[in-house]
């Protein structure tokens, strides 16, 4: 049965985004890319909400044998290519290569990826989806990257909780960029 991971960026205040729907205001240093890097290539599939397989799609687009793009961007961008992307949405977006719209329901397609055998299955949302998939207790690992800025505005990544997410700490590491990885486990 693999296991389900959630991984995000967020700002010290709890923010996943800037009201623009961006997050400027972090620029993640190879260390912490690295990581990102490591977590994509060991997945064989990413659940993802619209919203952020959008963002994301940028990777789509990255000239990887460009010697101007650095190393763990070109990595980055092929791992992004290689993983099968399952894109949760209620209308049908443009979608880039190695990705189609996750049919049904994504709680009960959720649970029957789960179900099977494989390598872990990451999960790429905001709050909504984040919210749907922690309430279905389908998350088994949560990963937040803290960066040391607060916005203050923004879109808060626990906001569509609807009951507390009770959570065991199993692992920090603080980058030398002063970005804190917080790893927890469902309690």
């Amino acid at each position: 049965m693999p296991r389900i991971g959630f991984y995000i960026t967020l700002t010290a205040d709890g923010m996943y985004a800037d009201t623009s729907g961006g997050l400027a205001e972090f620029e993640p240093a190879e260390p912490e890319h690295r990581f990102a890097n490591h977590l994509l290539r060991d997945a064989g599939d990413v659940v993802i909400g619209r919203r952020m397989y959008e963002v994301m799609s940028y990777w789509d687009e990255v000239e990887v044998d460009n010697p101007e793009t650095p190393n763990v961007e070109a990595e980055f961008a092929r791992f992004w290519r290689e993983t099968p992307k399952q894109v949760v949405s209620h209308g049908r977006p443009t979608l880039g290569p190695n990705a189609v719209i996750l049919e049904g329901d994504v709680v009960e397609a959720v649970q029957a990826m789960k179900g099977a055998d494989g390598p872990p299955i990451m999960i790429g949302a905001g709050a909504d989806l984040f919210a749907t998939l922690a309430e279905a207790d389908l998350i088994d690992d949560f990963r937040f990257l803290i960066a040391p800025v607060a916005i203050g505005q923004g879109k808060a990544m626990f906001g569509s909780l609807t009951r507390p997410l009770h959570l065991r700490l199993m692992d920090t590491r603080q980058f030398d960029s002063g970005n804190v990885l917080l790893e927890y486990v469902r309690k």
